[in-house]
């Protein structure tokens, strides 16, 4: 079952995982993710990979951490948790690994840090891209429907002075979700800024592309014949 190895690249690390078709890959946005959550964890957190895919932001943090505190991690998918649970073994981790959708597999637990990477681009272009080939991605058609979900539970799983940190990616209604967040939590920072040419397979409809902007679904930029697109990584806390 657990043939496809692959070293694969998060920021300046090099990272052995177990990876299949059936789960989400590592992606840019990852590398962004993880980059700036790194600036948040210390080694007494409780941290908690939200939407763990293969495990790969669990396995750094927890790397970050020395091994010496659990990481805990959850997905919806069956296999995400299957392959999970063998890459975290394989980089001898110590972990606490459940299925669920969001919080459900959580009720009662509390924690320092949710890196949260569930779905966050609108259902519509998701079907058309190699991100979600084969993986479920119930965003809805402006791509908000897990994160909103999210954002508005978060406080009920973290401790008093923990934080969320998760991507808002310009192809969702990225307005949108920063005005429910400024309404859930007091302080909120943007951790960082990325730009990136959209992929090819989902550049091919640009007339469909520019009615989604014009009904403020999704948001980017036209520079020089190129669709550009933004990926904001923003850290909330109470």
């Amino acid at each position: 079952m657990f043939k496809n190895k692959k070293i694969v690249k998060i920021n300046k690390s090099n990272i052995k995982l177990y990876i299949s078709d059936s789960v989400f890959k590592p992606t840019a946005t990852t590398s962004f993710l993880f980059r700036d959550a790194a600036k948040f964890i210390n080694k007494k957190m409780d941290i908690l990979d939200l939407g763990c895919g293969s495990g790969v932001i669990a396995i750094l943090a927890n790397k970050l951490q020395q091994n010496k505190k659990t990481i805990y991690a959850s997905d919806i998918s069956s296999k995400a948790i299957q392959y999970a649970k063998k890459n975290l073994d394989m980089h001898k981790c110590n972990f606490e690994l459940k299925k669920g959708s969001l919080f459900k597999p959580w009720n009662n637990k509390k924690f320092d840090l949710i890196i949260n990477d569930v779905s966050g681009i609108s259902e519509t272009l998701a079907k058309k891209s190699t991100w979600f080939r084969n993986v479920p991605c119930r965003t809805g058609l402006d791509g908000t429907d897990l994160t909103l979900k999210v954002i508005n539970s978060s406080k009920l799983y973290l401790n008093l002075k923990g934080g969320i940190i998760f991507p808002i990616i310009s192809l969702s209604n990225s307005k949108k979700i920063m005005k429910v967040l400024k309404k859930k939590f007091k302080t909120i920072k943007i951790v960082s800024n990325n730009f990136w040419f959209l992929p090819e397979e989902l550049n091919k409809d640009r007339n469909k592309l520019l009615q989604m902007r014009k009904k403020k679904l999704i948001n980017f930029e036209l520079k020089f014949g190129k669709v550009i697109c933004n990926t904001q990584i923003v850290y909330a806390k109470n």
